[in-house]
């Protein structure tokens, strides 16, 4: 039970916080996001994290996305 309330506080505190890549070095050909470290792939989920921000964990469609 404890849980549940635990997962719908965490629902209600999604906000969109745009993602700031960067790239780190040379050798590395994928940018990095300064803020919560997604690495920017080029593949669907990715683009969908990319799409819903730095707290695409915390999104309600989150599960449905990574099954």
């Amino acid at each position: 039970m404890w849980v549940t309330a635990e997962i719908e506080d965490i629902k209600e505190t999604y906000k969109f916080e745009p993602h700031k890549p960067r790239k780190l070095t040379k050798r590395f050909p994928w940018p990095v996001c300064q803020f919560c470290g997604l690495v920017f792939l080029k593949n669907k989920a990715t683009r969908w994290c990319i799409k819903t921000g730095c707290m695409h964990e915390l999104h309600r469609d989150y599960k449905k996305q990574f099954r």
